[in-house]
């Protein structure tokens, strides 16, 4: 059985639906990207997988468990939030922020394990951010603290990786360090990754599938089935090229004042 199965499931709120038949699995090797234009419904997808929404209607397993039943699913998921709130006063190290991910792991006033102390440090090796340990984590750069936020999405470790758009907010080379440690990661960690962002194009060599939000609707697939520029275009409303020729694949929206990538 695939980690996580939606069949038929409509997602919303009590007072608005949302998307509705959203069908699609992810399996233990794949690399899922959400994308979409503000407002399809990518934040809604992730609050029905963390378990934060309920499914309206629909069957929906996560690790085998019923969404709507009692299954302990969301701490097995590490999440890496869009924006992460810490006072700048708050005297938290990177060290603390990283080991606070296995807070949920533990029983009611359980002091933590040596072996998660371990893991702490090896995630920041992972992340590249071993040196900062312990500098506040108020005063790491915007990619600094977005690569420290995985390695504490990846305490336990988790059975799946859910980011919610984790380069929004950061420069070029920021964005391209946080790339990396997220293919890195799924790699090392050899669990599914669902990634939730904006630009498709760093991740289009190793992504497995993909799900395209519109407004009440979805697409989801291979890069064949879903990036195919009539599906793109009508989406989007506008033009968009897909290139995909001699191991070369970018996506390019354009619209009347200039061309960006999805």
């Amino acid at each position: 059985m695939p980690e996580i199965v939606f069949h038929k499931v409509t997602i919303g709120y009590p007072y608005y639906v949302v998307t509705e038949d959203l069908t699609f699995t992810v399996d233990k090797d794949d690399f899922l990207i959400v994308f979409g234009p503000n407002g399809a419904g990518k934040t809604t997808l992730a609050k029905t997988l963390l378990g934060i929404l309920k499914p309206i209607k629909g069957d929906t397993y996560i690790f085998g468990c019923p969404v709507s039943g009692v299954c302990p699913h969301k701490k097995m998921i590490g999440y890496v939030p869009q924006v992460y709130n810490l006072d700048k006063d708050f005297p938290a190290t990177l060290y603390d922020v990283v080991i606070s991910g296995c807070y949920p792991l533990l029983k009611p006033l359980q002091k933590v394990p040596q072996l998660f102390k371990e893991q702490a440090v090896e995630n920041l090796r992972t992340v590249g951010l071993i040196d900062f340990k312990d500098r506040p984590f108020a005063q790491l750069s915007g990619g600094q603290q977005k690569r420290g936020l995985i390695a504490r999405a990846l305490m336990g470790p988790p059975k799946a990786l859910l980011l919610d758009e984790p380069t929004s907010g950061v420069d070029m080379v920021s964005e391209m360090q946080v790339n990396e440690v997220i293919v890195k990661a799924h790699r090392i960690f050899q669990i599914p990754v669902i990634l939730i962002t904006h630009d498709v194009n760093p991740y289009l060599d190793v992504a497995t599938k993909f799900i395209l939000m519109g407004y009440g609707k979805y697409f989801f697939g291979s890069f064949e089935e879903v990036m195919r520029p009539e599906v793109l275009s009508e989406v989007y409303q506008t033009k968009v090229d897909v290139i995909n020729e001699k191991g070369s694949r970018f996506i390019n929206v354009r619209d009347f004042h200039h061309d960006r990538n999805v």
